[in-house]
């Protein structure tokens, strides 16, 4: 009888061990496949999010460049989806749009450049008094020897 039960034990705590190798091998192999995932979806969608900046900032530079060699007094209106991500855009120098975004290595700048002078009506060169996401109506106006880029309410 002895000899059945210390048997019996020995058998019980190998199937206890063999349960803890597989689930040792499956967090081997599940834990670096989440990291992977997880690490290519935030890059995924960083490259999503520059992507639809960089169409913001190439709508607005079109619109500058298309306005100023009309001529003065030509304008026109764009609408804008604006990620959620974005904190500001601004004109920098009279010669360069900056679009100012989070992403998930910290804040980014996307700057767009120009030979044409550019300006706001707003304190430190900002196209509006604050950025919001999704919708923004953006008019650009030719004064001739400049243009303006402002953000219609």
């Amino acid at each position: 009888m002895n000899i059945k039960k210390e048997v019996f034990a020995v058998k019980k705590g190998q199937g206890a061990f063999e349960y803890v190798l597989v689930v040792g091998i499956a967090m081997l192999l599940i834990v670096p496949g989440a990291m992977l995932f997880y690490n290519y979806s935030t890059r995924s969608s960083d490259e999503l999010m520059r992507s639809r900046i960089d169409l913001v900032g190439n709508d607005i530079m079109g619109s500058v460049e298309r306005v100023y060699y009309i001529g003065e007094n030509s304008w026109e209106t764009i609408k804008l989806d604006v990620p959620e991500t974005v904190r500001r855009i601004y004109v920098l120098n009279n010669e360069e749009l900056v679009i100012e975004y989070d992403s998930h290595v910290g804040v980014s700048e996307a700057v767009f450049f120009s030979n044409i002078n550019m300006t706001t009506p707003h304190p430190q060169g900002s196209i509006s008094d604050s950025v919001h996401a999704g919708l923004n109506i953006i008019r650009i106006t030719s004064m001739g020897s400049y243009v303006l880029i402002n953000e219609i309410r």
